[in-house]
């Protein structure tokens, strides 16, 4: 906004004492928007949809005018602390960051405010750090399960405060869900990996436990069987999502006689073990063995070769929560909401069309 607008708008305001001269109000937002002040409430509090083209034209007036909308006087009159927690089970890989950044900013622009917290993959931890938060008195929760029966989903359920679970969610879940299409995801990756003429594909799993890997799993299968080769399936279940974990897994699968020519790693935990093990292994990717990922990371196209992932829709994971979030908190009482978000195939250099293994002859 120009000075001149800004300046006509504070025009009268001079020669007001300091008490009452407080700055932009959202008054002012409405104007520089062009649009109503119950526009502007809606989009900072998320009460009511707002379209995009409305939402952004508010979005530039409060950043123009630099509002800041009380949010304490807003708690006290509806008896709300304007806080929603995010629980994920690690804010250091695969997708939780990003999920966590979208949320940041779709709350950026409202008077909520998140409070993070990571439950280090411990059910144990995280119930005490879900605990925790609802002392503390907030409106709602986002969280993304270390384990799709994790007792602080009880805890939950009998404080009464709306939550959406993300990812890992049992499929007799009561709760609101944004889930990912886990069984056609994988499958398409597995495709990816048989039109290139692979056979011998290995899966990498982390644990079957828990529902999403699972259905990476039966996804794997159903791509197998339609190309009629499920005599070839190979699933190495390595346990915890943990790198170490799945490079020792790996070890005597690259000392073997018959190796994979491909390898399908389902979690980008799990990709690092595997690239670690082709490493010590003496094995070079791709030419020996064609690596797919799930998950992306901004590593996975700074080294060579760049890896071919399966790219899960972390904006539209956040989006969808978030969105649901604000329906309950807004008094929507319909049945348990659930979303299905999808993923994309991403073809890098990491994996390459099948290529018959050179036998000793050949080799002289």
């Amino acid at each position: 906004m120009s000075f001149t607008l800004w300046q006509t708008l504070t025009m009268g305001k001079r020669g007001k004492s300091p008490s009452e001269h407080r700055g932009p109000t959202i008054s002012d937002v409405a104007s520089v928007a062009g649009v109503s002040i119950a526009t502007v409430s809606n989009v900072l509090r998320g009460t009511r949809y707002v379209g995009p083209q409305l939402q952004q034209r508010v979005q530039d007036a409060v950043a123009t005018l630099q509002y800041s909308p009380n949010s304490v006087a807003a708690s006290l009159r509806e008896r709300r602390s304007r806080t929603i927690g995010v629980v994920v089970p690690d804010i250091t890989t695969g997708l939780f960051p990003a999920i966590v950044r979208r949320l940041a900013k779709r709350a950026a622009f409202t008077d909520y405010q998140l409070i993070l917290t990571d439950s280090q993959e411990d059910p144990a931890w995280e119930r005490e750090r879900v605990r925790a938060l609802i002392r503390r008195k907030i409106d709602a929760l986002i969280v993304i399960p270390c384990r799709d029966d994790s007792p602080m989903l009880e805890d939950v359920r009998q404080s009464g405060i709306p939550a959406v679970l993300l990812d890992r969610v049992a499929s007799d879940s009561d709760f609101d869900q944004v889930l990912l299409d886990n069984v056609a995801a994988t499958a398409e990756g597995t495709r990816h990996l048989i039109s290139l003429g692979h056979r011998n594909i290995l899966l990498l799993a982390s644990d079957p436990s828990l529902r999403n890997i699972r259905e990476r799993i039966e996804g794997y299968r159903a791509a197998l069987a339609d190309a009629d080769l499920l005599k070839s399936e190979n699933v190495v279940v390595v346990g915890r999502n943990d790198p170490d974990d799945a490079r020792q897994a790996l070890l005597p699968v690259w000392a073997g006689a018959v190796k994979p020519s491909a390898l399908f790693a389902v979690t980008q935990s799990l990709t690092i073990g595997a690239l670690q093990s082709l490493w010590e292994a003496g094995l070079e990717l791709p030419r020996d063995v064609s690596l797919l990922a799930f998950d992306d990371s901004e590593w996975f196209t700074a080294l060579k070769p760049f890896v071919s992932t399966i790219r899960q829709p972390t904006d539209d994971f956040a989006d969808q929560a978030w969105a649901m979030l604000m329906l309950r908190l807004n008094n929507d009482r319909s049945p348990t909401l659930r979303t299905e978000v999808h993923a994309s195939l991403t073809i890098r250099e990491s994996t390459i069309c099948y290529r018959e293994p050179l036998t000793p002859a050949a080799v002289l």
